[in-house]
């Protein structure tokens, strides 16, 4: 669900992953993400001390480059002092160079463990919302087959008196026991899909989605 940057590792603008829902951070994410910045900072800074060694090491070549052509070539000690000031420009700017390429692989594990954590966060936060939507529907179905199963018995004594209340009697009966059966497999699929969604192996559902970004909401407002 996540990649690689591909743009500039300092710029803390740009994502990984990229979530449907307002996870809570959690201190773990809170931790990942300082020290994301905190290598991001770092590479900015680099970054700037390489683009500063480039121009000293084009400035370095120039100046030799100049004094062959305008100055006394038989000055061994005067080419000697450019020669190391240019060798110490390129050892210079190669050195920030593999800084700044390090920094970028460290900067793209981290955002890797950012956007893991965070995802691992979110599918919690559905997980815990999809079970309580599961306690919900089980609920109502036993308030609503409490209510049928009571209309039921009221009905039970006016039956004979007609075809009709016969038929409805019948009927009465016909849709409790469907409502049986739903309220045993509905809950219970929503239960093995809390597990799935938290292990990774099914997609967040979009009633998770929203009913987890309004818990977050609620936990922020406090």
């Amino acid at each position: 669900m996540s990649a690689r940057r591909q743009s500039d590792p300092s710029n803390c603008a740009a994502t990984i992953y990229h979530s449907t829902m307002a996870v809570r951070k959690t201190t773990t994410i809170e931790k990942l993400e300082t020290a994301l910045a905190a290598l991001r900072s770092r590479y900015s800074a680099l970054n700037e001390r390489k683009a500063e060694a480039r121009s000293a090491l084009d400035q370095a070549r120039a100046d030799q480059q100049r004094y062959f052509f305008e100055s006394d070539i038989s000055d061994d000690a005067a080419i000697a002092t450019l020669e190391s000031t240019v060798d110490a420009a390129t050892l210079r700017l190669s050195s920030l160079s593999d800084a700044c390429a390090a920094l970028t692989a460290q900067i793209a594990d981290a955002e890797q463990t950012v956007a893991a954590e965070t995802e691992r966060e979110e599918r919690r936060l559905a997980a815990k919302e999809i079970t309580a939507t599961a306690r919900a529907v089980q609920e109502r179905f036993g308030s609503l087959l409490r209510e049928l199963r009571s209309l039921g018995e009221s009905l039970a004594a006016i039956e004979p008196l007609s075809f009709e209340t016969f038929k409805f009697g019948h009927f009465l009966r016909h849709v409790t026991g469907q409502i049986e059966l739903a309220s045993d497999v509905a809950p219970s699929q929503l239960r093995g899909l809390a597990g799935a969604v938290e292990r990774g192996d099914a997609k967040i559902p979009d009633f998770a989605i929203s009913a987890a970004a309004e818990s977050c909401d609620d936990v922020g407002s406090r």
